[in-house]
């Protein structure tokens, strides 16, 4: 399968004078994670929910900002002719979710990590399904140091939060218990998107719950194809019914990146 076969031709922008709540609303509506700046008839930025929680909210900037002076530019991008697995390769190394889709030197659309872990989780003998033969393999992925929030925190703390830790999602503490789950994007969808005080809103109003949670006796294969089938980012990861840890989308896309690189560079020198 191709790129053009998977990507997104109908991108969503706003010129670069558009304000914070403006991006976060748009991508609330259409359920997007990223919103391309367009300025004259070209692409010149990308601003995604982490730009939003992590370079404004978590600082405290104004809602009257405009995106460009958040936004990430120049915009990388891959050639549609490329193929999928380079695609996950440029996406893991440079440690973003949205991709733009490029055919000579224009750019006609976007992928995402969710893109791709549907992508691979549909291939029955592509990679994903060959590390199942890894003993153990989410055991290797886990991030056992559970970041939590209590459950009377507020948005902008648990914006903080997630800045100050380098994470995408938190787990919410409530009377000592793990009570529900945050990320990126419902801070983004649920409060900056209605244009709400994130200073007033508890992190208990807007969390996740239950909390989904795969065994870490289950394979990368069953991980990629849970994240697809439930539309989410992260999971809890469990040991005989306990959560030890966290998993993340992109943990998945870095174990196929890393696995194929040998036969990557194999074709490439071909």
């Amino acid at each position: 399968m191709s790129l053009s076969e998977i990507m997104h031709t109908d991108i969503v922008s706003l010129p670069p004078t558009a304000l914070l709540p403006e991006a976060a609303s748009l991508m609330r509506s259409q359920k997007i994670g990223s919103v391309f700046i367009k300025e004259a008839d070209k692409y010149v930025g990308v601003i995604t929910e982490g730009d939003l929680v992590r370079k404004g909210l978590a600082r405290s900037i104004p809602s009257s900002t405009s995106i460009q002076k958040l936004m990430s530019s120049p915009i990388l991008e891959i050639d549609v002719n490329r193929s999928v697995l380079e695609a996950n390769h440029l996406m893991h190394f440079n440690n973003i979710r949205h991709l733009a889709i490029s055919k000579e030197g224009k750019i006609i659309g976007l992928i995402s990590v969710r893109d791709l872990v549907r992508y691979f989780s549909g291939q029955q003998n592509g990679p994903a399904q060959s590390l199942n033969d890894i003993y153990q393999p989410l055991s290797i992925l886990v991030h056992r140091e559970i970041i939590t929030v209590p459950f009377t925190a507020s948005v902008q703390e648990a914006g903080s939060l997630l800045e100050k830790r380098k994470v995408g999602s938190l787990i919410v503490v409530e009377d000592g218990h793990y009570a529900g789950f945050l990320t990126e994007t419902d801070l983004v969808r649920k409060v900056m998107g209605f244009g709400l005080e994130p200073t007033k809103i508890p992190v208990g109003a807007i969390m996740n719950v239950p909390i989904i949670d795969i065994d870490i006796n289950r394979s990368i294969s069953d991980a990629s194809q849970m994240m697809a089938a439930r539309g989410v980012r992260h999971l809890a990861v469990s040991e005989q019914g306990k959560i030890i840890g966290v998993l993340s989308i992109r943990d998945l896309i870095g174990m196929i990146s890393i696995r194929d690189l040998p036969r990557f560079f194999a074709k490439k020198e071909s």
